[in-house]
């Protein structure tokens, strides 16, 4: 658990340094994984007051990464989207982050790192089984 803690703050941190949103980042992984979303889950995912995320939704959308739709039932309701802009920065951010913790663990033997990959594919099946989303 200290190890994946210590790889979320390295890559928060760069995530930081390249100006990316790490919060917004959060967002856009979500909604890529579980799919069009209400607002209200995605404050109980992240663990945010609800103006918190409906400010930085409305980042996101001004930057053309989500789309919000309010419910024609309920107006209270809002239903939160990803575009295909939001996945095109999130595959982006994905690919510097990854390129960034390839070089911070460069040094170590190739059969080393496939062991890692290998030994995390069914824990992040397990997960992505559990919370619905796509592996």
């Amino acid at each position: 658990m200290f190890v994946s803690g210590y790889v979320y703050r390295l890559l928060r941190a760069k995530a930081r340094g390249l100006g990316i949103r790490w919060s917004g980042l959060m967002v856009l992984v979500d909604l890529d994984l579980l799919g069009p979303t209400e607002q209200r889950s995605l404050v109980e995912i992240e663990k945010v007051r609800g103006s918190t995320m409906t400010v930085l939704l409305q980042d996101l959308e001004r930057r053309g990464w989500v789309e919000r739709q309010v419910h024609e039932g309920d107006a209270r309701v809002t239903r939160v989207t990803i575009t295909t802009s939001g996945r095109t920065e999130l595959r982006r951010a994905g690919r510097l982050l990854r390129d960034h913790l390839n070089a911070e663990l460069g040094g170590l033997p190739g059969k080393v790192l496939r062991d890692v990959a290998a030994s995390l594919r069914p824990l992040s099946s397990a997960l992505m089984q559990k919370t619905g989303g796509r592996s």
